[in-house]
């Protein structure tokens, strides 16, 4: 008898394991959630992916409904939400690589990768703050209205100097550091020794008005770095009859050939410095650059003083940031 091959043998189905009837096609219910989910991950990726870039997209349901600079249009605002994430990336690398040297009384000895800066002993913050604004050129470079080599600098608001070693970094022949602070000015002494002594640093101790005058002046902690003559903060220590000035008078009284830049830290005297510099702003057109990321300074009003008295001055706002409820302009430029 002749025998069939295995493999044209029947093939017995097993217990247990029974083909099963192929699935029918989805229901129309089940094939639109099926796509909602679908295009619902797309856009989650496509969102992280554009916020990974363009940070700022994350202030658009906010951003029409709270306080800003005329000068921070919404599509500036979204594009300079980066320069915060920045600020604090440096602020955290500055801060990881600096130390205590020793304390002094009320002043430590800090060691970072700018070089030493005595600060007073009130915050253990502030110096990297201050370091990362300078590292990210807050007051601009030679290209962008900073400072240029051979330049005359009038340092308004100087605290401890930390814009007093990027201007000599940058080859400025002479620094006129101007600070009102008791505290800040032992600090700027401490730090600028050597060029002080030379004559390339000039510590001014004063504050800048529109007239000469004394004033109540508030020290609001924060290593000195947010005092003022205008605002108080919640735990201001007053300091009464501290001496404010002009520009034009530091600038006659210290004989100064010409004045080349301005920069300009003073939390709320940024529109009476200007009306108190209206002669060396005519007669020398120095670069300007002021801080107007706190209120009260207005940055329309100080554009508005500039422009009354040199109406040919380029003008540039600076970085918009989001804080405190508002978008502001951390500064302000005029060339």
């Amino acid at each position: 008898m002749r025998l069939r091959p295995y493999f044209f043998s029947k093939v017995r189905p097993i217990k247990g394991h029974m083909s099963k009837k192929p699935a029918g096609p989805l229901s129309p219910l089940a094939r639109f959630l099926l796509m909602a989910f679908i295009a619902l991950c797309m856009v989650f990726t496509s969102g992280v992916a554009a916020l990974k870039f363009y940070p700022g997209l994350a202030l658009l349901p906010v951003i029409q409904h709270v306080k800003a600079s005329p000068y921070c249009p919404v599509w500036r605002s979204v594009a300079d939400a980066r320069i915060k994430i920045v600020q604090a990336d440096y602020q955290k690398e500055i801060g990881a690589q600096s130390h205590v040297v020793r304390k002094d009384g009320p002043y430590k000895l800090w060691s970072t990768p700018a070089g030493e800066y005595w600060v007073p002993d009130t915050s253990d913050n502030i110096l990297s703050i201050l370091l990362a604004q300078q590292k990210r050129k807050i007051y601009g470079d030679a290209a962008s209205g900073g400072v240029r080599k051979g330049d005359i600098v009038l340092d308004g608001g100087a605290h401890v100097g930390t814009y007093v070693k990027t201007a000599l970094d940058a080859g400025a022949e002479k620094i006129v550091a101007i600070e009102p602070s008791p505290e800040a000015l032992e600090c700027l002494r401490r730090n600028f020794a050597k060029e002080i002594a030379a004559g390339k640093v000039i510590v001014y101790p004063k504050g800048i008005w529109d007239e000469e005058k004394h004033l109540v002046f508030y020290a609001n902690g924060n290593g000195a770095a947010g005092d003022s003559f205008v605002s108080k903060g919640a735990d201001a220590r007053v300091i009464a009859d501290i001496p404010v000035t002009t520009v034009d008078k530091i600038v006659k009284e210290l004989n100064l050939p010409r004045v080349d830049i301005i920069k300009a830290d003073i939390k709320g005297a940024g529109t009476r410095m200007i009306k108190g510099g209206a002669e060396t702003i005519r007669a020398y057109h120095p670069r300007i650059v002021i801080s107007v990321e706190e209120e009260p300074e207005d940055p329309a009003e100080i554009h508005a003083a500039v422009m009354s008295i040199a109406p040919s001055y380029h003008f540039r706002p600076g970085p918009c940031e989001f804080g405190d409820g508002e978008i502001r302009n951390d500064t302000i430029f005029f060339e």
